[in-house]
């Protein structure tokens, strides 16, 4: 690529449909690799990226797994992991080249939520609060990293549950993390379908699990992610 601090945008798929992608129309996609993980479940959104110019990467694996073999194929010097539900800002490839070439190792957005009234915001500022003291961003802020950073800590596990939180607490060890003051819009499905109160606490369970070295496999029955729809 003819861009300094090449970026690969790593974004996994699972049942999605294809108006997904226009979460990601306001980058500078000439200016970027786009490579999908998909499950395998939602054709009509891969082909949606796949016509944006995403080279499209399919396997039933975990979604760790699936993100670890886009990330062993993507060609950039960056990294970018967004979900797919998330809008990161349109400036976000400069932000997070500026972000690099100011010597982070590593990053990650703001977050912010579309629509969803005050307890949604109110959920979002103890997420950006968490980030900027704790360090602990999730997935759905859009984490960036080098590449060399990424390959040192030992790259993202197979994981279907956690995989953003597990590749955060390794990355930190690795350089200066950034949190980004720039927000991330994410969709707030899960807390809608299943209700603020019980979302928050099913994610609070699994956090403070992983952190007690729960197995991945318990982390997802905790999930109950077969309740989930798409990732």
């Amino acid at each position: 690529m003819d861009f300094p601090h090449s970026i690969s945008i790593l974004i996994p798929i699972r049942r999605e449909l294809p108006d997904v992608v226009d979460n990601v129309r306001g980058l500078r996609l000439d200016q970027a690799e786009l490579i999908v993980a998909d499950a395998g479940d939602g054709p009509d959104a891969a082909a949606a990226y796949a016509a944006l110019g995403a080279r499209v990467l399919t396997s039933p694996g975990s979604r760790g797994a699936r993100l670890r073999q886009a990330a062993a194929a993507a060609s950039g010097e960056i990294l970018f992991f967004l979900h797919a539900d998330s809008r990161p800002p349109d400036d976000a490839l400069a932000l997070i080249r500026r972000a690099v070439e100011g010597k982070a190792a590593a990053g990650a957005f703001s977050l912010a939520y579309a629509g969803g009234g005050p307890a949604l915001a109110a959920i979002a500022a103890w997420a950006n609060a968490r980030s900027r003291w704790l360090g602990l961003p999730f997935g759905d802020q859009g984490i960036f990293c080098r590449r060399d950073v990424y390959e040192r800590a030992g790259g993202i596990a197979d994981f279907s549950v956690c995989d953003d939180l597990d590749l955060v607490w390794r990355l930190r060890r690795e350089g200066p993390f950034r949190i980004l003051p720039e927000k991330t819009v994410t969709s707030p499905r899960r807390y809608v379908e299943n209700g603020v109160v019980r979302q928050g606490l099913r994610n609070v369970a699994v956090q403070l699990g992983y952190f007690a070295g729960a197995s991945p496999r318990t982390l997802e029955r905790w999930y109950d992610r077969r309740s989930e729809l798409r990732e």
